[in-house]
């Protein structure tokens, strides 16, 4: 198995959670609950790598923590996967 760590930006708004993958430009999904939102963040995440390995793509090396800026209505989770090697 490889496993595969990055940090998404949760964003709460009335509306429910919008999430962001700010090294995986274009990874978005969203929840109502935070659950919710934290589940789709794991489908979304492990879609995105695996294709990226499917294509032989490389994929980015995952940003610090620290130096992603957030707004008040954010907060960053880091999201994991695992994949089996091929």
């Amino acid at each position: 198995m490889i496993t595969y760590t990055y940090p998404a930006i949760f964003h709460y708004a009335d509306e429910g959670i919008s999430v962001s993958f700010p090294d995986l430009q274009g990874c978005l999904t969203c929840g109502d609950t935070e659950q919710e939102a934290l589940y789709m963040a794991k489908d979304v995440l492990y879609g995105w790598v695996y294709l990226c390995n499917q294509d032989n793509e490389e994929l980015p090396n995952p940003s610090e923590v620290h130096t992603i800026k957030l707004e008040s209505d954010e907060k960053i989770k880091l999201i994991t996967v695992e994949l089996k090697r091929h």
